[in-house]
């Protein structure tokens, strides 16, 4: 259960992460925007190498076009990758999951300093189950939950 709502924040990340691209392309006015937009929410679940590879395809295709093109459009991945792991991952993953914006962070860095990608990719399930564990004992042991 505690899987399934981590995996439900990632697919809503992913759809975020693919209408801020849609929208972005489309009004620089790259080529094929739709089908970038899908690779970069489709490649969301992948830490720190799926962002960049969603980015390549349509940064190609961009500069294909013109150069500055091609920079905006890079320039468009970079923000909407800040703006994702610092505003919108937090919020997430608080609603869905259930964890307050700093304890997300505060996993993911431990997580990426303990085990690198691995370690970012299983920090927000293994803190999820760690608290449910913690608010379990807690009841527990004031006596609101049975044994």
């Amino acid at each position: 259960m505690l899987l399934g709502r981590w995996l439900r924040a990632q697919l809503v990340l992913g759809a975020v992460v693919g209408v801020f691209v849609f929208f972005g392309l489309t009004f620089l006015g790259v080529k094929h925007a739709f089908l970038f937009a899908l690779l970069a929410g489709l490649f969301e679940i992948i830490p720190i190498a799926g962002p960049i590879l969603a980015a390549v395809p349509a940064v190609a295709t961009a500069f294909l076009q013109s150069s500055v093109l091609g920079l905006l459009t890079l320039l468009l991945y970079l923000l909407v990758q800040q703006m994702e792991n610092h505003v919108i991952v937090p919020v997430v993953m608080r609603r869905v999951v259930g964890l307050s914006p700093l304890i997300v962070v505060i996993a993911l860095l431990v997580g990426a300093r303990l085990a690198g990608i691995l370690g970012i990719l299983l920090a927000v399930p293994l803190t999820t189950i760690l608290a449910e564990f913690i608010d379990d004992w807690d009841k527990k042991k004031r006596g609101i939950m049975p044994e």
